[in-house]
């Protein structure tokens, strides 16, 4: 009786195309990811990563001041330009481009309406709205809502 040899170049083959295999979802997660190189036009305008004073077209930083910036859809136009409000809830918190995170903050006004506060901050620099935060609510002129946290 003859013996059969098992070729090793058989076995290697198949390791060979799994090892390619691998590699090529392990660039596909890398790519899927990574944070687009640039900020869209809509997100630079409106968006800060740390507490600022918008004025005019120039940003100041203000220290000590926990602002964020955003808009409120719901936004009565006769709102007044300054009001105080409660946290109610941060929802919908979803990583956006850049490390950014956008959330909507669901405040309870001192008129007692209930507004949707659409933001983009930085976590690792600025947490999210709590909800019991007490905020102050300021319409800008360029229909941006800043919200000051304290």
């Amino acid at each position: 009786m003859r013996q059969k040899r098992k070729s090793a170049k058989k076995g290697h083959s198949g390791l060979f195309a799994l090892i390619i295999l691998v590699m090529v979802f392990a660039w596909l997660a890398f790519v899927v990811t990574s944070p687009p190189a640039s900020h869209s036009p809509a997100q630079s305008t409106g968006t800060v990563r740390s507490p600022v004073e918008s004025t005019g077209t120039t940003i100041q930083p203000v220290q000590g001041q926990d602002a964020f910036y955003g808009s409120i859809a719901d936004l009565p136009a006769s709102h007044k330009q300054e009001t105080t409000g409660i946290v109610k809830a941060d929802t919908n918190c979803k990583p956006v481009e850049n490390g950014l995170t956008n959330c909507i903050g669901i405040i309870t006004a001192a008129d007692g309406r209930e507004l949707h506060f659409n933001y983009t901050h930085d976590m690792s620099r600025q947490e999210c709205l709590s909800p019991g935060d007490r905020v102050t609510i300021i319409v800008l002129s360029d229909a941006t809502v800043k919200v000051v946290r304290g």
